[in-house]
């Protein structure tokens, strides 16, 4: 079976890293990648990087027919089975292909969530009738959460046969043990030092400032305990101004845009602040690394966590998280017995073997509904 995966821009965001995560899982499977989208960036390099056949197209905002087109010729040369588009701008051209340029193998949009906080009220309403005719037209819908699954659902963008919830899947976020160790050197803390950490852009999404705001109330209850920040943003003068404001000082280490991974082993508590999200890769990494979790309740989170695997606490809500973490902090029992069940959380639902299994499934259930 050949699929080919389209998505617009070939930077590694959200929806990127899903495709990239994609194509890994089906190596050495019944699934034969491609992947269409704009030419250069990191997703190409991986992309080529696993042996996955690249075909670029020149996606943009203006919806001018020759994408379209282009994404139809792809798929009758290569014999494509299945069209699997992410994101409403994918989706759309794609959607056109069929309308237009012939193209008459089955599409899956894959929604990567609604993100209305990013657009302007003036926006919104095109936009979610853009979204409104592209869930219509397709096959099947894939959100990545359940409260995304009942919005769908709900607000009329595509009925209850289209709609197939498939979660995220990521591979283990290994780390070599020369790694583990450099990332203590750069946190600066000593082994058996209690680390608080969050992986996070700094962005008014990820609810930094509520994280910021927590650990000044932990580390005047804790004295011992010290405190990491991976990311970077357009908040990040602001973040570190409201550390400064809130005496934090030499206690917090950022150290910017890394990759997480070998940090993660260091974390006593992991936490994740957000303020909205469909469904967080980091939550799935903390998962995987096994670490106690504390995380906001946010609904996405939800699908991935209960009691058993987190402490979950209103979004907003310093003084709920400060809480959380020092229950946690101070009770290495509770700590470790939360950390395996998020664990085994991760396995049952969340790995890289069952989102490709998932995804094989739904492949097979389109190709024969489709004449």
């Amino acid at each position: 079976m050949k699929v080919l995966h389209v998505i617009d821009k070939s930077y590694i965001g959200g929806g990127q890293a899903a495709v990239r995560n994609l194509l890994r899982g089906a190596r050495g499977s019944e699934v034969e990648t491609h992947l269409s989208c704009r030419d250069g960036g990191p997703l190409v390099a991986d992309a080529r990087a696993l042996g996955t056949p690249v075909h670029p197209v020149p996606f943009d905002k203006r919806f001018r027919p020759g994408p379209s087109r282009a994404v139809s010729g792809i798929a009758r040369r290569e014999g494509i089975d299945v069209v699997h588009a992410h994101g409403l701008v994918a989706a759309a051209y794609c959607t056109l292909a069929r309308s237009f340029f012939g193209l008459r193998v089955p599409l899956l949009y894959h929604q990567h969530g609604f993100h209305d906080h990013n657009y302007s009220r003036w926006t919104l309403a095109p936009r979610r009738a853009a979204e409104r005719a592209v869930c219509r037209r397709a096959d099947r819908v894939i959100p990545v959460s359940s409260a995304d699954a009942k919005r769908l659902r709900e607000e009329n963008y595509a009925a209850e046969k289209q709609i197939e919830l498939v979660y995220y899947g990521i591979p283990e976020p290994a780390a070599t043990a020369d790694e583990v160790e450099a990332a203590r050197r750069d946190s600066g803390w000593s082994a058996g030092t209690p680390i608080v950490g969050l992986v996070g852009r700094l962005h008014v999404q990820k609810g930094v400032d509520i994280f910021l705001r927590a650990i000044a109330r932990v580390a005047t209850q804790a004295p011992k305990v010290r405190f990491v920040i991976v990311g970077t943003g357009e908040l990040e003068a602001r973040m570190h101004a409201l550390s400064s404001e809130l005496g934090l000082g030499p206690r917090l280490r950022w150290v910017g845009g890394r990759s997480a991974f070998p940090f993660l082993p260091l974390f006593d508590v992991a936490v994740l602040s957000s303020r909205w999200e469909g469904l967080p890769f980091v939550l799935l990494e903390y998962m995987a690394a096994s670490r106690a979790i504390v995380t906001t309740d946010v609904p996405g989170c939800l699908d991935a966590v209960g009691e058993e695997e987190a402490r979950i606490v209103p979004r907003d809500d310093p003084q709920a998280m400060a809480e959380a973490i020092l229950d946690l902090v101070n009770d290495r029992t509770l700590a470790q017995a939360s950390a395996r069940a998020a664990r085994v959380a991760f396995e049952g639902q969340f790995s890289l073997a069952v989102m490709t299994r998932r995804f094989a499934e739904v492949y097979g259930e389109v190709q024969g509904e489709v004449p």
